[in-house]
């Protein structure tokens, strides 16, 4: 192989090509490979970053929301208690109130009661002096028949 002059000009012709293509080239897209590279690693930590800051309020909104569920629990169970309460200190009055109206209807039978018995002996030595005037056909005197007698017999 043969080296001449043309070699040696084609040799320098190319490292000046290549330095200006560097120069007016190669630098301006390096340059812009470089800025677009830090705007995606500069996105990308912005992206973790954003990432871990909606993580946080997720877990502060989820913390959040166990506290009101447990405060809304915890007025359930106290309002479901009251109630409970409630309930029972009125049925309790309810029952006293109807225990009282059945010890009244009781006293009130056993006076309706005494006083029928009253009536029945009253009217049993009428009926027996009735009874006695149409068998016998005479009228038996008052005397002879002792009311206290028959009320005995009669209880």
């Amino acid at each position: 192989m043969d080296f001449d002059a043309t070699f040696l000009i084609a040799a320098i012709s190319f490292v000046i090509f290549v330095l200006i293509m560097n120069k007016i080239f190669y630098a301006p897209v390096l340059k812009i490979m470089r800025e677009r590279q830090k705007l995606v690693d500069d996105n990308f930590t912005s992206a973790k970053e954003t990432e871990q800051e909606v993580q946080k309020q997720i877990q502060i909104h989820n913390s959040e929301l166990e506290k009101t569920r447990d405060e809304a629990r915890n007025k359930v169970a106290q309002e479901s208690k009251r109630i409970k309460q409630e309930s029972s200190k009125i049925i309790s009055e309810y029952k006293a109130e109807l225990n009282e109206k059945v010890q009244k209807e009781k006293e009130n039978l056993k006076n309706s009661a005494i006083e029928a018995k009253e009536v029945i002996k009253d009217k049993v030595v009428d009926i027996a002096k009735n009874i006695s005037d149409v068998l016998l056909g005479e009228e038996i005197h008052s005397e002879r028949i002792d009311k206290s007698q028959i009320n005995e017999e009669i209880n």
